[in-house]
Parts: C-alpha cells; structure tokens; sequence
C-alpha cells in the first residue's frame, strides 16, 4: 500500500478509535447520572416515610390522650377535660401543618392527599369536640351537643380508614415498587384499636361524658409556662436547627407557674415519635426544670423533631405557651 493511502487508513483507524472512546465516555457519564437520580429518588421516598412516620405516631398519641381524658377523666372537672382536648385539637393542627410542608416525591402525592386529608378530618373533629364539650356535660340542654360530638366521632374514626386503607397501602407499595427499605409504617390510629365502633354509639358517648366531674378550678389566676428546653448541655432553639451531643440522652423541661394556686399536671416530651412523660408539681409563683430520659436516640447526624406540650390545668386560659416543637441534630454522621 502506498504512504498517501496508509495514511488514510491510520486517519480512520484512529477516527474510529476515538469516537468508540467518546461514546464510551458519554456512556458512563449517563449511567452515573441515573445512579445520582436514583440514589436522590431513593432518599427522598425515605425521608417522606420517616416524616410520615413520625406524624402519624404523635397523631396516635394524641389520640391515646384524647380518649384517655373521656374515659378516666379521674374526677377531673368539665373546665380541665375541655382544656386537654384543646390543647389535643392544638397538637393535632400542628401535625397537620407539619404534614402539610413534608417534602413530597411525585411518586408520592396520591398517598399524601389521603395522609392530609386524614389529619384535617381529625383537627376539625376536635374544633367542634373541643366548643361542645362543656356544653354536653353541663346539667341541663345536653342532647344537641352529644349528638354532635358522637357525629364527631364518625369523622374520627374516617380518619383513620383513610390512613390503615389508603395512605399507609400506597406508601408501602410505592416503596415496593422503586425497591427502597424505609422505617416501618406505625398503626397510626386516632381511635382506640380496640372496638373503635363502640365509640359511634351515641348511648356510649352519653355514658362517657356524664362520668365526668362537674368542680370548677380554684379562683384566681391559674397558668404553666415552657420557658426553655435542653438536651444535654445544650438549649434547643424553637427558631432553627440545634446540634447536640450525639449521646445526650437527658432532656430537660424548664417550665413556670405564673398562676395564683400550686399546680399538678403532666410534660410530655415526643422524640421522632417516642414520647416520654411524667407527673409534676409546681407551686405557686416557681420555676422548676424536670428532666425526661430517652433509651434511643436517632442516627449521628439525621436530623430529629422534638416536641414538648405541658397539660393545660384547670383554669388555665393562655395555653399557646404550654408547648414547643424543636429540630435537633445529634452529633454529626
């Protein structure tokens, strides 16, 4: 062959070589590319099931709570039992503001209609609940009311069909399908797993609400007050996220009473879910810290909603500071 034409022939070998080597190139730039958006998918359908996680199983402790109040109300007066049930209705329009802003992949969306659609059914209940409680326990004009409140009841009891039967489902089987392991699903039943239907019959309500108290507070002024939250050494900040060591287990509630009578009630103290809770007693004019100790802390590093709500005493009529929801970071990953 002569030069010209070996030439030639070297031009295109080496063309041929070139583009194999682009193409290849371009090849893994695509596969790394889809790997980087799986990987982003796979993280976001992670961190939407723990954010659901964790809201469902406080709406379930309220829940717990709610029905605790009606059903061992503990010669607690109309005035208290109304009050815990507002301050329930309060941490529920909470969940429910938190569900609302939770970071939502496409595939996603069908189950969280049904998540928020759960939630509102049961904050609404509570809002009418909440109005009509004193009025249903009072002595005289009781019928209207406790047929509200059992109607109520029907749209609580909806709610969580739309979370056992619709929203729960379809997050497990969107997970199934993009083959992505996320935290367990919670029951996340607002009513009692127990014969919830008992709860439908008005007879029962009637049952439950003439059981309880008719004493009223003492006079003056009665009212708690959540100055600040620690965890460990560290004061949380209501405003941001606050880092902390990634071993401090110990939580300390400091809390006030500005009221006019020595109080008795419960702090309650919620980490992604797990709740811890004690008694307290507080005289008149004092501050005092109470300190909660949690046995499982979250990963090094991921980020964890901790919520404190004081119970409400009888007579209390501020209850917006009885209560503060932070976002700890423990230690780094």
């Amino acid at each position: 062959m002569s030069g010209p034409g070996r030439r030639r022939q070297q031009f295109l070998v080496r063309r041929l070589i070139a583009v194999g080597v682009g193409v290849a190139f371009l090849i893994l730039i695509v596969i790394a590319f889809r790997g980087c958006l799986e990987a982003r998918s796979d993280r976001g359908l992670r961190n939407y099931t723990q954010d659901i996680a964790t809201i469902m199983q406080e709406s379930q402790q309220r829940g717990a709570e709610f029905f605790d109040s009606l059903e061992n109300t503990g010669g607690l007066s109309e005035q208290e039992v109304e009050q815990r049930i507002s301050a329930i209705r309060g941490a529920s329009a909470s969940l429910l503001d938190r569900a609302e802003n939770v970071g939502t992949p496409d595939q996603m969306r069908e189950a969280q209609s049904a998540v928020t659609q759960s939630l509102k059914l049961r904050r609404d209940a509570l809002d009418v609940i909440a109005a009509d409680i004193g009025q249903a326990t009072a002595d005289e004009e009781t019928a209207n009311p406790i047929e509200t409140i059992t109607t109520q009841m029907g749209s609580l009891y909806a709610s969580d069909i739309l979370w056992t039967q619709l929203a729960s489902p379809e997050i497990s089987d969107v997970l199934d399908q993009e083959g992505v392991d996320a935290p367990q699903l919670p029951a996340g039943n607002f009513m009692p797993e127990d014969d919830p239907t008992q709860y439908l019959d008005q007879a029962k309500v009637t049952e439950l609400l003439t059981g309880i108290s008719g004493d009223t507070a003492a006079g003056g002024i009665h009212g708690l007050e959540l100055v600040q939250t620690s965890v460990g050494d560290t004061t949380l900040s209501a405003d941001g996220t606050t880092t902390v060591a990634d071993d401090a287990r110990e939580v300390m509630v400091e809390i006030t009473n500005g009221g006019d009578s020595d109080e008795s009630t419960e702090v309650q103290v919620t980490l992604n879910g797990d709740t811890q809770q004690r008694q307290i007693s507080l005289p008149a004019g004092e501050t005092e810290t109470f300190p909660l100790q949690f046995t499982t802390l979250p990963a090094p590093g991921s980020e964890a909603t901790l919520d404190v709500v004081i119970t409400p005493v009888a007579g209390e009529e501020n209850t917006d500071n009885n209560e503060a929801h932070y976002t700890v970071v423990f230690g780094s990953a």
